[in-house]
């Protein structure tokens, strides 16, 4: 597979908020959302914010359950919408290189930016510095802060 969209956590998220925030909508009609993918790690993110929530509702309180079990529903409805890429060897061995340099990432960042290289898709995101010295500058792209 060559060439698309890998979408970060945090664009993720913002799109699970508002789907129909303007920027974000923009950019999805300019580029198509057949070009848009999930990288397997931020499907991963996802699922472990929503099951930490669900997780931490008290057992002597069944009605507090509603709403993050609500939640955990909504999550699985929004992944649905989207093509997910799973880690793959090509990945395993961009990380492999990756990590060849000492960084202070975090280790999921670090497994984004392989399967981003691997694919040679570009990655949205807001937080581009933590990719600045993980990818070139052609392959981050923040469409909320910087809109093209």
């Amino acid at each position: 597979m060559k060439g698309g969209y890998f979408w970060d956590t945090n664009i993720l998220t913002l799109f699970g908020y508002n789907p129909d925030h303007a920027i974000l909508r923009q950019h999805i009609e300019r580029v198509s959302w057949d070009e848009i993918f999930l990288p397997s790690v931020v499907v991963a993110e996802a699922w472990r914010g929503r099951l930490r929530k669900v997780d931490a509702v008290p057992k002597a309180k069944p009605e507090q359950a509603i709403l993050p079990h609500g939640k955990l529903a909504e999550t699985h409805k929004i992944l649905r919408r989207f093509k997910i890429i799973p880690f793959d060897e090509g990945a395993s061995k961009k990380l492999l290189c990756l990590r060849r340099k000492p960084r202070k990432k975090r280790h999921a960042d670090m497994m984004i930016a392989a399967m981003t290289l691997s694919c040679h898709f570009i990655l949205v995101t807001r937080n581009e510095r933590d990719f600045s010295d993980l990818l070139p500058p052609q392959q981050v792209e923040n469409w909320i802060d910087h809109p093209s």
